[in-house]
C-alpha cells in the first residue's frame, strides 16, 4: 500500500511539473512594426508570439508569467507591457517628420506676423499670402496625419498580449510582445523559444 501512495504522489508531483504553455516567436520587422503599431524607439523590438496550451484541458496563463519566462530565458531582454507600450508609441509618434513641419508652420505664423507689424521693405501682400499658407498648412497636416490611425489602434487592441490568456486544450494563438534590449547587450534576438508550467 506505501509503494501505491509513493506512485501516486510521484505522478501527481510530475504532473504538477509539467509544461503547460509552449511559447515561440520571431522577431517583428521594424517595417512591418511601423505599418502596424507606428514608430518604435530604436531599443525597442517586437514580436510575434505563438501561445499553445500543451494539455487536453483548458488553462489560463497571465501576462506576468510570459514576460517573466521570457526575461529568464533571454537575459538580452526586457519584456514591456501592453499598458506601457501604448503610450511609449503616442509620445514616438510627436517625432515624427509631420509633427516638426507642423511646428516649423506654426513658428513661421508667428515670425510673418511679427514682420508684418514691422516695417521691412517685404510687401504686405507676399507677407499675408505666406502666412495664410501656412495657416492652410497647418490645418492640412493636422488632418491627414492622426497620431495613431483607427487601424493602428485596432490592431493593436487585437493583437498585443492582453493581461491574461485562456485557452482550451490543444489550442494556441498568436499575439505580439514588446521588449527592451538591454543597454550593452550586443546579442540581437531573432527568435524565442521557452516554457511556461
Amino acid at each position: 500500500m506505501k509503494l501505491l501512495g509513493v506512485a501516486i504522489c510521484g505522478m501527481l508531483a510530475a504532473a504538477s511539473a509539467q509544461e503547460t504553455f509552449s511559447v515561440s516567436g520571431t522577431q517583428i520587422p521594424p517595417e512591418l512594426a511601423r505599418v502596424n503599431y507606428g514608430g518604435l524607439p530604436k531599443a525597442i523590438q517586437g514580436f510575434d508570439l505563438n501561445i499553445c496550451n500543451l494539455t487536453a484541458e483548458k488553462h489560463s496563463v497571465g501576462s506576468s508569467q510570459i514576460y517573466q519566462v521570457l526575461a529568464e530565458s533571454n537575459p538580452s531582454l526586457q519584456p514591456i507591457g501592453r499598458q506601457v507600450m501604448m503610450p511609449v508609441i503616442l509620445r514616438n509618434q510627436r517625432r515624427s517628420a509631420a509633427t516638426v513641419l507642423t511646428v516649423v508652420l506654426n513658428s513661421a505664423v508667428g515670425v510673418l506676423s511679427v514682420l508684418g507689424a514691422a516695417r521691412t521693405g517685404v510687401s504686405a501682400n507676399i507677407l499675408a499670402g505666406t502666412a495664410v499658407g501656412s495657416v492652410v498648412g497647418q490645418q492640412l497636416l493636422n488632418g491627414l496625419k492622426p497620431v495613431l490611425t483607427a487601424d493602428q489602434v485596432e490592431r493593436y487592441e487585437s493583437q498585443v498580449l492582453e493581461s491574461a490568456l485562456v485557452l482550451d486544450g490543444g489550442s494556441c494563438v498568436e499575439r505580439t510582445v514588446f521588449a527592451l534590449a538591454v543597454p550593452g547587450s550586443t546579442r540581437t534576438v531573432q527568435t524565442l523559444r521557452f516554457h511556461v508550467r
